[in-house]
């Protein structure tokens, strides 16, 4: 083996073992509230929209439904990784309890800095926090919104987003 690709190889060895890095799931069982309860309903504005849909018997024409709940306290287990450099994400489960299609869910945050706000729908991970974990337990306050799409028929279902850390080399 040539030099060349001896260095191509070892290159590529670093590139893989990167791109696989592992994740580590975090215990937030140190957060205040465990189980919440979000009621979903139709915006005022669209009222009109889903009252017409349902009474056509066309629930994929119905608008989507939203709900929230502001000032959710999470507290991750982060005592294994004082001073290092990480990422967590927000992970939802593939597969969620009560829903016909869960493509159909979309989970949305606002969160106090230094946490990342944004969206991630079943089956998805998304970058919550980049950067030192300075404390045995990391916290923010997350505001989130569940969003249902049109013709999604489901009366209760549970979404349990979890939080993975991943140590930055």
């Amino acid at each position: 083996m040539s030099l060349r690709n001896v260095t191509a190889a070892v290159l590529l060895s670093a590139v893989a073992s990167t791109a696989s890095a592992q994740r580590v799931q975090l215990d937030d069982t140190l957060s205040p509230v465990d189980t919440f309860q979000i009621p979903l309903a139709w915006s005022a504005g669209v009222m009109r929209q889903a009252v017409a849909a349902l009474l056509a018997n066309a629930p994929g024409a119905a608008p989507q439904l939203a709900g929230h709940i502001d000032n959710v306290e999470v507290r991750l287990d982060t005592r294994d990784f004082v001073g290092q450099s990480a990422r967590i994400y927000l992970t939802l489960p593939a597969t969620i309890a009560g829903l016909s299609s869960p493509t159909d869910l979309e989970l949305q945050w606002d969160v106090t800095s230094p946490f990342i706000p944004g969206a991630v729908r079943p089956g998805q991970s998304m970058l919550v926090f980049e950067g030192s974990i300075s404390g045995a337990v990391t916290s923010a306050f997350f505001s989130f919104a569940v969003r249902l799409d049109r013709g999604a028929e489901t009366d209760t279902f549970d979404v349990e987003p979890y939080y993975e850390l991943e140590i930055i080399p």
